[in-house]
């Protein structure tokens, strides 16, 4: 079985090693893309003057007056109460690529404070669709959620074949000084493994959960049925609209969602562009926490699907994978060791590749001996 699993282990580094390696420098960039992206950005115009706030359908409707496509999808931000609202009108471009107007409304006298055109950084936008889909679209989504099962069974093979004998743990979790040529890469590939294997399982792990929401659960619930099925997070669910009837607001739809979740946090509300689609309210008990989403039926005034409801563990779960895996939940240092482990593959393949290269030359009568088996290492 040992063998086995070294083989699994060599051929999947060695054939998918350069493309984990792109995929996991895309993954360490995206978990500061916030951070990188809002230097030199300019700050949300704030509130000075104190005044009850307005029903968000005023905000909205002076937003979408000073809008260029006021009949786009807008999203409307719930700010803290020293901030303007920010209300985007969301065009989506070739490519997928999106360009946003911003409107920032004071939410005390409904007055357009400043309007922005957002268009997106390139740079991220090209490594925001590689990550997700290697720039293939749909299908692409489905190869990456194979991709990280690979990066997996890398993980879960290594420890195994890192397994150390009986008396050489000391030396497990380092490199020794003596160490040169093979034995050093063998070694580096092992101790860096180690040493970061949890976060490295999980972020795979998570990367896997969040292409493949409905097979995790039920593995995770060991196949339960489940309550029902999980709503795809750029999806919308469609409506049918009543002739003759008005449909619902924003504040109407809010209230409908806060009284269903009254301890949750509103974090933004969606007025899709069709009258079709349901509003999309989302909210979260933290701010970098899991998302509950809120589907509203404008025309029949009620909360038609939910996706992550707080109390069903099995979705909970899955929800919990997407902040995992960005980095997000679990403070600066969980995120630092995301944006490390997205560094690991380089090393691996590099160190990989280099031991396997050095034991072909050994087989052909190199100067350098190289012991059979496997010892201290995680390939």
């Amino acid at each position: 079985m040992r063998k086995i699993l070294f083989q699994i282990h060599l051929w999947t580094g060695l054939v998918l090693g350069a493309v984990f390696a792109l995929l996991g420098l895309s993954g360490s960039l995206l978990v500061y893309d916030h951070a990188i992206l809002s230097i030199g950005e300019k700050p949300v115009p704030q509130v000075h003057g104190a005044g009850k706030a307005l029903p968000f359908d005023a905000i909205l409707a002076a937003a979408r007056n000073v809008a260029a496509d006021r009949r786009a999808t807008a999203t409307l931000q719930i700010p803290p109460t020293s901030q303007a609202v920010a209300v985007r009108f969301q065009k989506v471009g070739r490519g997928g690529s999106q360009q946003a107007t911003a409107v920032f409304v004071d939410p005390a006298t409904a007055r357009v404070l400043e309007l922005r055109t957002e268009n997106p950084n390139p740079l991220f936008a090209f490594v925001h669709q590689f990550h997700g889909n290697l720039l293939l679209g749909r299908d692409g989504r489905q190869i990456i959620g194979w991709l990280g099962l690979g990066m997996l069974v890398l993980g879960l093979s290594g420890i195994v074949l890192w397994w150390p004998k009986r008396g050489a743990w000391k030396k497990a979790f380092g490199v020794r000084d003596a160490a040169h040529g093979y034995w050093f890469h063998r070694e580096l590939h092992g101790a860096v493994g180690i040493w970061f294997w949890a976060v490295f399982v999980i972020v795979s792990f998570s990367g896997i959960a969040i292409v493949f929401p409905e097979t995790v659960r039920s593995v995770v619930g060991l196949g339960s049925v489940p309550s029902g099925p999980m709503i795809d997070r750029r999806g919308g669910v469609d409506v049918a609209p009543v002739a003759g009837v008005k449909p619902v607001g924003v504040d109407g739809a809010l209230a409908l969602v806060k009284a269903r979740f009254p301890t949750m946090e509103v974090r933004s509300i969606i007025i899709p562009a069709r009258r079709s689609e349901a509003l999309r309210v989302s909210l979260s008990s933290r701010p970098d926490g899991p998302v509950t989403v809120a589907f509203v039926d404008p025309f029949r005034k009620a909360i038609v699907a939910v996706r992550n409801p707080p109390g069903v563990p099995l979705e909970n779960f899955v929800a919990r994978q997407r902040p995992l895996h960005a980095g997000n939940g679990l403070g600066a240092i969980w995120r630092a060791l995301v944006f490390l482990s997205g560094l690991l593959p380089t090393l691996f393949f590099t160190t990989g590749l280099v031991m396997w290269v050095k034991k072909r030359q050994a087989r052909k009568g190199s100067s350098e001996p190289v012991l059979a088996g496997v010892s201290n290492g995680l390939g």
